[in-house]
């Protein structure tokens, strides 16, 4: 028996038929007029207004593509891209502007860096959004303006920067790098590798930082903190604020950053990444180990293994100098334990041992949860203790003999 199809039951085939159509005709129209075909169309028009009359076949056509085997990359950048390389174009809004300081690609050839090493993004798209990397699931969005106002509205980070550190990260200082090379001086100046490993060397009481780039968000706790930015970067930026604030319990100290600090500290450890597989020719001829003088190669020895490494692997150096041992605290929060038998003395009425055995105030909680000494090693903090006090109060002797014998003379033929 056949059944009619009733009338309900053809309109909505008609109705199917139709969006179906619809659907196929305008998929057609897109993939015949896709968004890189007008920036072309709008290049050539440029082209022709500034730059006069030009050789057609010198305009770039269809998708442009840069494969870099060394690198596994491949960019479609330079589809829009289109005045990368072209003199003439400087003043011209984006993309077709001439790529500032040319100079760059005598060293950074665009067929072996491609862009999307030093810029971000997503090279093998060819839309706005997806090519620079404004989409889900993509890591890595075009380290542009974009970006770097998002964390500093009142001059936009060079967040391109952490790209660059990549491959130069050995390096003192890199010309074009101010924040990194910024980052870098702090690292020194505050002795950072006295309590992490950068760069392959370094002490064992905080995290290996060597690396600190390839973490994934996944790796970050941000359950403290208070922003409404949730990224790696302000992460980095609001921890070197306030470092108990993001991990309450740590024993890393608030080092009084200012807001340029933060960002250069925040860019340079996101710059951090595992760089094992990079060809030797794209790093500069240099080491692959940090750039230091000889005095910072003699302050991090005395540090680490003279005799007041006790107190830089207790972490009793973060708030503390010791003068005696040439130590130097990156915070000065606390006094110099060289004195601390006269501060002791003065401030809690204790001698160095009754007081490392019964403190109070705040070293009453940091020595009961942060730093724990056992019986022998209390002891050896006061025998060491000791011996620093003696070295100061021996060269204040001293120096107040030579100034007194210094002296006597001259008063002598009044």
């Amino acid at each position: 028996m056949i059944q009619r199809i009733g009338s309900k039951e053809i309109i909505l085939l008609l109705a199917v038929s139709v969006v179906t159509l619809g659907a196929g005709v305008a998929a057609v129209i897109i993939d015949s007029s896709p968004e890189w075909k007008y920036y072309q169309s709008e290049f050539e028009a440029i082209v022709a207004e500034e730059l006069g009359d030009v050789d057609p076949s010198q305009i770039p056509r269809g998708i442009q593509q840069v494969w870099v085997d060394d690198l596994d990359l491949v960019d479609r950048c330079t589809t829009c891209h289109l005045g990368v390389d072209w003199a003439g174009l400087e003043d011209v809004e984006e993309p077709w502007t001439t790529h500032p300081n040319q100079e760059i690609f005598d060293q950074h050839p665009v067929e072996d860096f491609g862009c999307t090493s030093c810029h971000g993004g997503q090279g093998l798209a060819l839309t706005y959004l997806d090519g620079h990397g404004y989409v889900d699931h993509w890591n890595v969005p075009i380290l542009g303006k974009a970006v770097g106002i998002e964390y500093d509205p009142r001059s936009a980070l060079p967040m391109y920067e952490i790209t660059c550190n990549f491959c130069h990260r050995y390096e003192r200082s890199t010309v074009g790098t101010p924040f990194i090379n910024h980052a870098k001086q702090l690292v020194r100046d505050k002795g950072c590798k006295i309590c992490h490993v950068i760069n392959g060397s370094g002490g064992s009481l905080g995290p290996d930082l060597s690396s600190e780039g390839d973490k994934h968000a996944e790796g970050y706790d941000f359950s403290n903190l208070v922003s409404p930015q949730q990224t790696i970067f302000n992460w980095h930026i609001k921890h070197f604020q306030s470092p108990e604030t993001v991990v309450p319990n740590t024993i890393m100290p608030a080092m009084n950053f200012q807001s340029r600090d933060q960002y250069a500290l925040a860019m340079l450890a996101m710059s951090w990444r595992d760089n094992t597989d990079l060809p030797w020719s794209y790093f500069p001829e240099i080491d692959l180990k940090d750039e230091m003088t000889q005095e910072e190669i003699d302050r991090e020895h005395r540090m680490l293994s003279g005799d007041g490494a006790f107190f830089v692997e207790k972490s009793c150096f973060v708030c503390h100098s010791i003068e005696a041992y040439e130590i130097q605290s990156p915070t000065d929060k606390g006094p110099d334990l060289s004195w601390a038998p006269d501060d002791v003395r003065t401030r809690f009425s204790k001698t160095v041992e009754e007081f490392l055995f019964d403190p109070t105030g705040t070293m009453e909680i940091i020595l009961g949860s942060q730093i724990l000494l056992t019986d022998e090693e209390k002891w050896e903090a006061v025998e060491k203790i000791m011996r620093a006090y003696d070295i100061v109060t021996n060269r204040a002797d001293s120096l107040s003999a030579d100034t007194l014998g210094g002296s006597g003379p001259s008063g002598s033929g009044n």
